[in-house]
């Protein structure tokens, strides 16, 4: 695990609201996201990265929380009919690497996470999924900013 500061991050994609862990849910808007192709409606991306973000924690990890998925945009004001536009806040975050067979890997390296000491902050964390390369999975978990109150 590194940690890093990034900047904000403008997303681009559709959402729904999951409660605890929530892989149901979750697989079911991959599966939408996927089926539909809505990679092609996504405006003014960045790059080829698929987000997968977890913003509006209620309270920690046990509480409802809504999962995002979707695209970094440049820009974006109003959003089509089903989609969201969403900001991953400026901050501190842990990085950590998921490598495999995907979802698994990924369900693997989120376990490690939850059951560590880390002092998430639950503003958001997020996952960078390349489609170059399937396998690899960036995960990258707010934490407390070093020094701060």
């Amino acid at each position: 695990m590194k940690i890093e500061t990034h900047p904000v991050r403008l997303l681009y994609g559709i959402e729904t609201r999951v409660c605890g862990v929530g892989d149901d849910q979750i697989n079911a808007l991959w599966d939408r996201f996927r089926a539909d192709g809505l990679i092609d409606d996504m405006p003014e991306r960045v790059d080829d990265a698929l987000i997968a973000a977890y913003v509006q924690y209620e309270d920690d990890r046990s509480g409802p929380c809504t999962y995002f998925l979707g695209c970094e945009v440049f820009d974006a004001c109003c959003p089509e009919e089903g989609f969201a536009i969403r900001e991953i806040p400026a901050g501190t975050y842990a990085v950590f690497h998921a490598h495999g067979d995907q979802p698994d890997s990924v369900a693997e390296t989120w376990q490690r996470i939850r059951s560590s000491n880390l002092s998430r902050n639950y503003l958001a964390d997020f996952e960078v999924h390349d489609p170059a390369d399937p396998s690899s999975v960036a995960i990258y978990v707010g934490i407390a900013d070093r020094g701060k109150d």
